[in-house]
């Protein structure tokens, strides 16, 4: 995959947040958020491509994310989620009951 220099490329090991970006009637707040981010920066010919690696492959970025996600975790202002209607978190974590 080619980039220039106004191009991020994110990698994410989360096939949800990518499924989420492309459907375009999930209108959470985080996934409205990210939605915003994108449109600024193209707004200032910047670009940000998504890509999926597999999880818990030996990725050394995958493990060096996970290792960031953790330790900054307890930084993150968690007051954001409260925006997340109750509603929407029971029907997205029951996606993921196998």
């Amino acid at each position: 995959m080619e980039t220039n220099d106004r191009t991020a490329l994110k990698s994410t090991d989360s096939r949800i947040i990518l499924e989420s970006l492309k459907n375009r009637k999930n209108h959470t707040y985080l996934i409205e958020k990210i939605r915003k981010k994108v449109i600024e920066m193209q707004n200032q010919d910047s670009k940000i491509e998504f890509n999926w690696i597999k999880s818990h492959a030996r990725h050394h970025g995958n493990r060096l994310a996970d290792q960031t996600a953790k330790e900054s975790a307890t930084y993150i202002d968690i007051e954001c989620y409260k925006r997340i209607p109750k509603s929407t978190v029971r029907r997205e974590l029951s996606d993921f009951t196998v």
